[in-house]
């Protein structure tokens, strides 16, 4: 491994924190130090110098004047104050040995050129003692495994993914998004402004994580242009990128934002297409591709079968495959036979989309039945499957793909995560729904057995494709 690897790696596992930001009052600095005691942890110190007396204690963590009145050695700090604050916390960090500092503080270089100027003396300093900075104006870490975290109530289970993000918001909301989709994550990195430490060194840790199996960010602009495009040609990890700013409107808003200037989309493009990169428009369509390839199953044609109860999203569904490269599969006799001894005559097809007809989606061995039959079609290569709820039913999905290992994406035409509770007891009991309590835990098997799900057929084209693109990439040395 190399120096850049264990310098952040390090950070991840760290052994004691100071925070500098917590008040009796509360505000940013006491919910941030909530986050770490819900993961638990183990020690924790408030930085507070308008705080002398002994042995005070806000929300159950001992406060102290200075990093010194510890007595203790201190790996990481974290920094949510007034900008004005921030230089004299960093050389008091590194007068005492901290390893590295977060700096959630806002207010400098997207602030213009004053702002800039105060970042680098920032960095001036932390390089005078060999001291690691994240930000300003980020949310810093989050790992389930070491108990490092950036907000109250985010789950203490780690995952499989890992995600970069120049946004502090987007870290929080993609975490509590994933929840109810049942991701996991190894490592979440809010990086802001990135005067030091920034998103290749991330993407590269990420790239050598054995935690990490899949890596999504989301990014403004990126400098060292060519050791990114070096970065995403060494990873053989799915790379999936939410890149912004493709707008004059949007690149504008970034770099007040950040401070990031975007560059050209065409360009932006053409590097994702040459060398694999999953790219992705929003925060639905990022969460889509993530399940896709949290076990995703290796194919090497792009033949779909659509199999849909009610008619019209099968045709929807034949647009979506063919808009997004996908080639509609032909069955072969054999699988046509089959399904004409189940599925009724009554305005339905076995051609290819199979509408297999609403009543007969209420009939679990017919449903059952043909799955399995264009399952195990040699002529399939993959399967998009649209319901109207996600039922119990699932399990079957499992079942067949333990057998077939084929990508199969299913649409849910409801939000899974919708309580079916104002549905009267009739369609209660129509569609056998899912209690939404559950529904995290059940997408999360569905995901770790290689079936995504999505809210529309348009996402799960997409991620099927990319499945395929993905594994017939070729990588250049």
């Amino acid at each position: 491994m190399n120096n850049i690897f264990s310098e952040i790696d390090n950070i991840f596992h760290s052994k004691s924190l100071a925070v500098y930001g917590v008040s009796r009052k509360g505000g940013l600095g006491n919910i941030l130090l909530q986050g770490f005691i819900d993961q638990e942890f183990p020690n924790m110190y408030i930085i507070n110098p308008n705080i002398t007396e002994p042995n005070v204690k806000i929300m159950g963590i001992p406060v102290f004047p200075d990093l010194k009145s510890t007595g203790t050695s201190i790996d990481l700090v974290l920094c949510s104050t007034h900008p004005k604050f921030v230089k004299d916390i960093i050389i008091e960090s590194g007068e005492y040995g901290v390893k590295a500092v977060i700096i959630f503080s806002a207010g400098f270089g997207e602030k213009g050129e004053e702002g800039k100027k105060a970042e680098e003396e920032l960095l001036k300093i932390a390089q005078k003692y060999r001291m690691r900075l994240i930000g300003p104006n980020c949310m810093g870490f989050y790992c389930p495994e070491t108990g490092l975290s950036f907000f109250p109530a985010l789950p203490t289970e780690s995952g499989p993914l890992g995600f970069i993000s120049q946004s502090g918001s987007i870290a929080n909301i993609m975490a509590f998004s994933s929840m109810l989709k049942g991701i996991r994550f190894s490592k979440s990195i809010s990086y802001g402004n990135a005067i030091d430490l920034g998103f290749n060194d991330f993407l590269e840790y990420l790239g050598e994580d054995s935690n990490t199996e899949v890596i999504a960010s989301y990014i403004e602009g990126v400098s060292e242009g060519k050791r990114f495009i070096k970065l995403i040609k060494k990873i053989r990890k799915p790379i999936i990128i939410w890149k912004v700013g493709i707008t004059p409107a949007g690149s504008k808003a970034a770099y007040s934002h950040t401070g990031s200037l975007c560059g050209n989309d065409t360009l932006w493009n053409n590097i994702f297409s040459q060398h694999g990169v999953i790219r992705v428009y929003n925060l639905e369509e990022m969460i889509s591709m993530i399940q896709a390839f949290i076990n995703p199953m290796p194919v090497n044609n792009c033949r779909v079968a659509i199999i849909s109860g009610p008619g019209g999203p099968a045709v929807s569904s034949a647009d979506a495959c063919e808009m997004n490269n996908l080639k509609l599969a032909e069955l072969t006799k054999e699988s046509k036979t089959k399904l004409q001894e189940y599925i009724p005559e009554f305005g339905t097809s076995i051609s290819n989309p199979i509408d297999i007809s609403l009543q007969a989606t209420f009939d679990p061995v017919l449903e059952k039945s043909t799955y399995e039959i264009v399952g195990n079609d040699p002529n399939v290569d993959m399967m998009l499957i649209y319901l109207t709820m996600l039922t119990p039913r699932y399990k079957d999905l499992i079942s067949l793909q333990e057998k077939i290992a084929k990508p199969i994406a299913i649409v849910s035409a409801i939000d899974v995560n919708v309580s079916a509770d104002c549905f009267s007891n009739t369609i209660k009991r129509s569609f056998i729904h899912l209690r939404a309590k559950k529904v995290p835990g059940i997408i999360k098997k569905m995901n770790e057995a290689g079936i995504s799900v999505h809210p529309n057929e348009d996402l799960a084209a997409k991620a099927l494709y990319s499945t395929f693109k993905y594994y017939n990439r070729s990588y250049s040395p």
